[in-house]
This record gives structure tokens, C-alpha cells and sequence, in this order.
């Protein structure tokens, strides 16, 4: 069960940081404004990305990512299932990115529905120094991203423990 609530907790914090960072940008008229949050280092910047991964445009082809994306899921959810009745140590790393994965479908999913006003997936963490910037991301990218490291920490360092048990 406990490898079921991380993609819960993931998706109900995503989904609601979309929503109040959205309407606060819109409501506060700040849409293309950055706020800081700690210095310039980290700040809000609020942005609907249309394409994928880091701003690759497929505006084109959104019904098709959608449709790729949700199979995706779909896979990664069996092998969850697969991963924690196997008792192997990729039931976490599945977990998180199920939980992102998700998360950012929702937003693609949310697209179809022009009088939500959606545009694409919500994007809002701005982390950097001066003009040395990552690319703007929300809490389902950070959450694959901890899923795609708990992965090659298992890979690379942690090789003859790859059971759950092991790495509790």
C-alpha cells in the first residue's frame, strides 16, 4: 500500500501547487513576472508548457503525447505491481515517477477542455544562478527525477541489495 500513497501524496501536492500558482498569477496579473522565493536563486515563474521535456514544442502532436503518455502510465503501474509483488527495490523509484507521470497527465488531459483555460502543463520552479537557469519544472518533473536517481542509485551503487527488504 505504501508504494500506492507516494503517487498519491506526489499528484495531490502537484496538483494543487498547479492550481494555487496558477490562480495567483492570473488573479495577481503577474503572467510572464518571476517571484522570488529564495533570492534569485530559487523563484516562481509561472509558465504552460504545450510541448514535453524541457520546452521541446509538440503542440502539433498533443493528442498523440496524451495518448503515448497515458500508456505509458499504464505500464509503469504494472510494473509497480510486478516490482512489489517481486519485492525488488524499483517499487520506489516506480512509485515517484508513476506519481509525476500522472501529475503532468492531468495537465495534458485538461488541455481538451478549452473552458478550463488550460494550455499545457503547468510549470512554475525557477531554480538558478543570475542567468545560469535549469528549465522551469513543477513537482511531477522533481518527482520522476527522484524516481530516474532512487533507479541508477540501484544500478550503479547498490547493486547486490535490490530487494525491498534489503533497503529498508
Amino acid at each position: 500500500m505504501k508504494f500506492f500513497l507516494i503517487p498519491i501524496v506526489v499528484i495531490f501536492f502537484d496538483q494543487i501547487s498547479k492550481i494555487l500558482v496558477k490562480e495567483y498569477f492570473i488573479n495577481q496579473d503577474l503572467i510572464f513576472q518571476r517571484i522570488n522565493i529564495l533570492g534569485d536563486f530559487l523563484r516562481f515563474t509561472f509558465l504552460e508548457n504545450p510541448g514535453i521535456a524541457f520546452g521541446i514544442d509538440t503542440s502539433n502532436y498533443h493528442i498523440y503525447i496524451t495518448i503515448l503518455t497515458i500508456l505509458a502510465i499504464i505500464f509503469i503501474f504494472f510494473q509497480l505491481f510486478h516490482s512489489i509483488s517481486t519485492e525488488k527495490f524499483d517499487a520506489y523509484p516506480l512509485s515517484f515517477i508513476l506519481g509525476g507521470a500522472i501529475g503532468n497527465c492531468i495537465d495534458r488531459v485538461l488541455v481538451f477542455f478549452p473552458s478550463l483555460n488550460y494550455n499545457g502543463v503547468i510549470d512554475f520552479i525557477d531554480m538558478g544562478i543570475g542567468n545560469f537557469r535549469w528549465y522551469i519544472f513543477n513537482i511531477a518533473d522533481a518527482s520522476i527525477t527522484v524516481g530516474l536517481f532512487l533507479f541508477l542509485y540501484n544500478f550503479f551503487v547498490n547493486k547486490e541489495n535490490n530487494s525491498i527488504e534489503k533497503n529498508i
